[in-house]
């Protein structure tokens, strides 16, 4: 019974190492491991920190699959989607809201 316990224990904790990996191979370039976007390319991209970040599952998904351009034209964040699977999708729209001081567990 108790290596039940620890394997669905084990199994609950295994998404958020899935996310933060997620997020490290393809948005923390940008937005840092922080979410802050206090890096080098975030700051070119002005890059928006993620702690405020106010976004639905639908528009960060579409962000990520999209990209998002500047009322100018230009674009601010590139389209990654089209590098990751639906569970990477997934996985990176969980991490940006975990930035969130009310998502935090």
């Amino acid at each position: 019974m108790m290596t039940l316990g620890l394997l669905l224990a084990a199994a609950v904790r295994l998404p958020a190492v899935e996310d933060a990996a997620v997020f490290e191979n393809h948005c923390a370039s940008c937005h840092g491991n922080d979410g802050r976007a206090r890096t080098a390319q975030g700051r070119k991209m002005k890059a928006k920190d993620l702690r405020e970040s106010r976004l639905t599952d639908a528009e960060i998904e579409r962000q990520i699959r999209e990209g998002s351009r500047s009322k100018k034209g230009v674009s601010v964040m590139p389209a990654v989607g089209k590098d990751m699977t639906e569970d990477e999708i997934k996985a990176a729209i969980r991490a940006v809201k975990a930035f969130r001081p009310h998502e935090a567990h």
